[in-house]
């Protein structure tokens, strides 16, 4: 049984390094965007000199950063209340994929759902409603998540079913896989005994294995992967170009605007392969420029977790850092050939709306939790340290009231 207990917190200023990461991947997504998306527009509309492309993605920035504003706004304790009900929507929305007339297909998965003019994806939306919901879930459950029945099996069976629904109707692996070990990470955060994250671990092993041998096109994409040069022409044609604009890049790139895999070579060179575009244009220094920026992302997100004040708040906040690190990381290894490729786009720099103004939320909500970071180490000036729950704030400009769970 939990009891409500009211507990007075300050807050300061967020963390403005995550902020600014955001802010430059924003501004490197649209200097692409607008790079590749003359000749990307020329062969997609007919129309030469319409920066389609560009001008959509200026849109989904846009969305995406009142997005941003709003969840960096509301105290991230409130998403605790709401959590189930937007587990709910989003399940609701999947399901909806099934509808005639609702799901759009592509390439022989149905994952767009129509919204009046607007294509959203449920599974994006999903990621972020489960992140919520395990939080809220795990915190309730502090006391059973060292227990094998009453905490390991019903976590199982929750990511078990929702990857199932997104790597099974959906058929999309890598958004399984991003979500899975976000998951796998929150149950880790939580407390589970590590013989019981063994057992996690090998079933999900097992369960991956099964979904890989159960689609033919997932066992040639595992097959080119061990293989690039098997069939080059062929099942090996995606990361082969992949291969070819990385290397074609050398050490500083061939320039912004002169990428040569645009013009019709390298699949989906907007979106889950912008960053063999970037390695091209940019070369060596460039991919290890957004490299970089993604580990300060990652590396200043779990110090947010880390320093977040309750449960809560350290469950969703390494839920949302592990979220976009498993993305970035999945989608530069296929382009490196690191790793098998799955069709997930880059945060933050891909084209895309869904998954770009869903990002941007989480990353606002990322950005409150730090707004209520209790580290003492972090501040210089003890002269402005207030004694909050037995930890020491810095920069108290104002307080909040928030209900925490006991």
């Amino acid at each position: 049984m939990s009891v409500a207990k009211t507990q007075t917190l300050r807050t300061h200023h967020p963390d403005y390094v995550i902020a600014l990461i955001i802010t430059i991947l924003l501004a490197i997504g649209l200097v692409m965007l607008y790079s590749v998306s003359p000749i990307l527009s020329q062969k997609l509309t007919g129309v030469t000199g319409r920066n389609y492309y560009f001008i959509n993605q200026l849109m989904y920035v846009g969305i995406g950063i009142v997005a941003w504003i709003v969840a960096t706004a509301i105290p991230y304790h409130a998403w605790r209340k709401y959590a189930v009900w937007l587990l709910g929507a989003s399940i609701l929305a999947m399901l909806a994929l099934a509808v005639p007339g609702l799901g759009r297909s592509a390439l022989g998965a149905t994952r767009w759902l129509k919204v009046g003019p607007f294509q959203v994806q449920p599974a994006e939306i999903l990621k972020l409603s489960l992140i919520l919901y395990l939080a809220a879930w795990f915190e309730r459950r502090s006391s059973e998540v060292k227990s094998f029945v009453d905490g390991v099996i019903p976590f199982v069976i929750m990511v078990g079913s929702a990857c199932f629904v997104i790597a099974v109707l959906q058929r999309d692996m890598g958004t399984m896989m991003v979500l899975a070990f976000a998951a796998i990470g929150m149950l880790f955060t939580a407390g589970v005994k590590w013989t019981h994250l063994g057992v996690v671990l090998g079933t999900s092993a097992i369960g991956a294995g099964l979904l890989i041998a159960a689609f033919p096109h997932r066992l040639s994409r595992l097959a080119v992967f061990l293989n690039p040069t098997a069939d080059a022409m062929g099942s090996g044609y995606h990361i082969n170009q992949a291969l070819i604009a990385v290397g074609s890049g050398g050490f500083f790139g061939l320039g912004l605007g002169h990428s040569i895999q645009v013009y019709g070579y390298l699949p989906e060179a907007a979106n889950d392969s912008i960053f063999a575009i970037i390695a091209e244009e940019f070369g060596f220094i460039g991919s290890l420029a957004v490299i970089v920026l993604f580990g300060l992302l990652i590396y200043r997100g779990l110090q947010v977790a880390r320093s977040a004040p309750d449960m809560f708040g350290r469950l969703v906040a390494t839920g949302i850092t592990l979220w976009l690190l498993f993305q970035a990381a999945i989608n530069i290894g296929a382009m490196l050939s690191l790793l098998p490729l799955t069709g997930i786009p880059l945060p933050f720099i891909s084209y895309g709306g869904t998954s770009l103004v869903i990002s941007l939320f989480g990353a606002g909500i990322l950005l409150n939790i730090s707004k209520y970071t209790t580290r003492e180490e972090d501040y210089a000036d003890r002269s402005q340290r207030g004694r909050v729950g037995g930890a020491y704030n810095p920069n108290a400009r104002r307080l909040r009231k928030t209900q925490i769970a006991r």
